[in-house]
């Protein structure tokens, strides 16, 4: 069993991995991608998740139930300068300047006055960010509705959307603008406000632009440690550390980040796989599935083919594919069993030689020919590198200490 140390320490390592390889293509993938391929999801299905993530949030729910309502009881107010041209009795501070220039344009009309006045709107940059707001969570509202949704949330988006068009209808009638777009700078001055209102509406603002727009680094640790986005399953949870430690093993012994192939088509998400290179050499690391060649050259393939089985569901949690400068190549199997008891590691040692002798045809030809990785549970007799064993067994703290086996 894991312990909620543990958890934390996979999903810690997940996030800082993630976040490692994310650097090195800055200009291409956010968090959120590595995220989607991670819980194999397509860019649309994640993009789906994450406005949904954003409406059920507390922050969103206290803005509603709580700020709005408050907002609007005692809304802030500022003045502007009116100015009014027209003919008749002068209300408010005439502007000479302008009645003359006016009156030269009108013909020499002596009624005609320019005035400027001071008059109280509502229209203030909070008011608008409330509204903007208000805006994001109606239209994302009418968006999700559409798809499929738990009743219970459907219900609550109804909630947030019925609500949010009286009060976009009220602020309208005070002489609130209505804008698609409010800037970082237009926030600013708001981040200093003492209205505990005003601060949730920055709050929350700034959560809509980490979850939906940007998807920064602290959405990758925060979505992972709150477990939202991460998968659901833990053994799920150990492959993905498990891949992006092998990765960081590679970075670490100078090789190069070549390649990321995280996302798949919005019908058919792809696993993700990882390219890198040193000295002429390559290293291909696919997650989850096997090279085109391997799968070809399964040896079972025609057993389960005569009793139709799945021999999709059947596949290693990763496998390694090195190309050496000098073309030749290398296959590696990497099974991945979030244990410590040590008869389930038997039952994996016998699962892992069990892919051995389906891709004998294909895999190595150089030991070792599979990498096991456990959590815990084993005791190393022998030194490394002084067995014939095909098989390698590390726990999680000696793979992130290992050197790389080619």
């Amino acid at each position: 069993m894991w312990t909620n140390e543990d958890l934390e320490l996979v999903q810690d390592g997940i996030s800082r991995l993630g976040w490692l390889v994310l650097k090195r293509f800055s200009a291409t993938y956010r968090p959120s991608d590595i995220l989607a391929a991670f819980s194999c999801l397509s860019r649309k299905e994640f993009e789906t998740l994450r406005r949904l993530n954003f409406l059920v949030s507390e922050e969103t729910s206290d803005f509603m139930s709580v700020h709005v309502p408050r907002f609007l009881h005692v809304s802030p107010s500022t003045t502007q300068h009116m100015i009014e041209d027209r003919a008749g009795p002068p209300r408010g501070k005439i502007d000479w300047m302008r009645t003359y220039v006016r009156r030269a344009q009108a013909g020499t009309d002596p009624t005609r006055f320019i005035t400027r006045s001071i008059d109280r709107t509502a229209d203030t940059a909070a008011a608008r960010l409330v509204a903007f707001l208000l805006t994001i969570i109606v239209s994302t509202a009418e968006r999700l509705d559409k798809g499929p949704l738990p009743e219970t949330v459907r219900s609550q988006l109804n909630d947030y959307k019925d609500g949010g068009k009286r009060h976009l209808s009220t602020l309208r009638s005070r002489g609130v603008r209505l804008g698609n777009r409010v800037t970082p700078r237009d926030i600013a001055p708001l981040r200093k406000s003492r209205r505990p209102d005003v601060l949730a509406a920055v709050r929350l603002y700034d959560l809509y632009v980490n979850v939906v727009e940007l998807a920064n680094e602290n959405l990758l640790r925060n979505l992972l440690s709150r477990k939202q986005h991460a998968p659901e399953d833990l053994d799920d949870l150990f492959e993905v550390w498990t891949l992006l430690t092998l990765v960081e093993l590679h970075l670490r012994e100078g090789w190069q980040l070549n390649e990321a192939l995280l996302i798949g088509g919005d019908s058919s998400p792809k696993k993700p796989k990882f390219s890198l290179g040193k000295s002429g050499a390559t290293v291909e690391l696919f997650y989850q599935t096997v090279p085109k060649e391997m799968g070809k050259s399964s040896v079972y393939k025609s057993v389960f083919a005569e009793y139709d089985l799945d021999a999709s569901m059947r596949r290693p949690d990763a496998t390694i594919r090195i190309t050496t400068a000098t073309g030749e190549i290398q296959r590696i199997i990497v099974e991945v069993k979030r244990t410590r008891d040590q008869r389930y590691i038997l039952d994996s040692v016998y699962k892992t030689l069990g892919y051995l002798s389906d891709f004998k045809l294909t895999v190595g030809p150089n030991l070792p020919l599979a990498v096991l990785v456990v959590w815990d549970g084993i005791n190393r007799v022998a030194e490394p590198g002084t067995t014939s064993s095909p098989i390698i067994i590390v726990n999680a703290a000696e793979l992130t200490r290992m050197s790389l086996p080619y």
